[in-house]
């Protein structure tokens, strides 16, 4: 799922963080990626599980109270379901007019690194500047190694969680329309979507070893670690862009999925996975259902 790489990359142009910032220790509800979830009207735990959009099988292997919590339920819910038309979509959405093209928006020394990029990731480069800015990023928003996989046939942790749970008879729904997201990386202001480029680039070189570091925090359930690089790249950039990034990502959708999940949660014995920078702090999903009367309770 695009957003789901794109809130990836949120981690990776930042690049390695050496300790766990200050700020982010007292974030509530950063230590855990699976929790139940009970409302006040005795209807059946339900489950909200932090996911990480990649292939790797360390990953992709659920931990036994996270499986047995999936398997007892009735209904998964993740952010987006990606079908067919919706993938025709989002291509199409990330395309610029016939008449544009990437590298016109870029300097000269843009267009030199995009082109290097480009053959890093073995992708042609009259390919890649057909793309909108936001739409190029999300090319490079994984590394190499997990884009390999996924043209092998390997499905991220997300996908695989929907297939397991059709293949089970479960009722599977999204809390977005692909729509909604489109709009979100669409809707954002063209010089952050180049800020948020220019960062990419500058960053590609070392992807794989972010990306391990990343996937290594999520396996140790440490979402502090993992939402305070976001939270480090927003108190550095004098320009808000990556406020501005954090807000239509990730706080402004939180509240939509949480109000989409009311339902559910009312109903009892649901699954929701959703990108594990959404459960913590004080927007966090998990806050945002505390706030609702929700009684929320980590299991692991």
């Amino acid at each position: 799922m695009l957003v789901r790489r794109l809130l990836a990359l949120a981690i990776l142009v930042i690049g390695v963080a050496g300790a766990r910032p200050a700020l982010a220790d007292a974030m509530p509800f950063s230590d855990g990626i699976l929790w139940r979830i009970e409302g006040a009207d005795g209807a059946a735990a339900s489950y909200l599980f932090g996911t990480l959009h990649s292939t790797d099988d360390r990953v992709n292997a659920l931990p036994e109270p996270v499986s047995r919590a999936f398997a007892e339920s009735r209904t998964l819910a993740i952010e987006c379901i990606l079908d067919g038309p919706a993938t025709i979509r989002v291509s199409r959405a990330m395309l610029l007019p016939p008449s544009e093209h990437l590298d016109a928006l870029l300097s000269a020394a843009q267009v030199a690194r995009l082109k290097e990029v480009a053959a890093q990731f073995h992708f042609p480069f009259t390919m890649v500047t057909r793309f909108k800015p936001w739409g190029a990023v999300a090319f490079f928003s994984l590394p190499p190694e997990e884009l390999l996989r996924t043209a092998g046939g390997k499905k991220p942790l997300d996908e695989n969680l929907r297939a397991q749970a059709e293949a089970a008879g479960k009722t599977v729904l999204g809390l977005e329309t692909v729509d909604e997201q489109i709009e979100t990386l669409d809707g954002m202001r063209p010089d952050d979507q180049l800020q948020m480029l220019d960062s990419t680039l500058q960053q590609a070189g070392d992807i794989e070893k972010v990306f391990t570091t990343l996937r290594d925090a999520y396996l140790a359930r440490d979402l502090t670690t993992v939402y305070g690089l976001l939270n480090a790249e927003k108190n550095d950039d004098a320009t808000g862009a990556a406020a501005r990034f954090e807000q239509r990502l990730i706080v402004d959708r939180n509240r939509r999925m949480v109000d989409r999940m009311d339902k559910l949660l009312r109903q009892g014995n649901a699954f929701v996975a959703v990108g594990a920078l959404h459960l913590p702090g004080s927007h966090g999903i998990l806050q945002l259902l505390t706030d609702e009367g929700y009684r929320v309770t980590r299991v692991y």
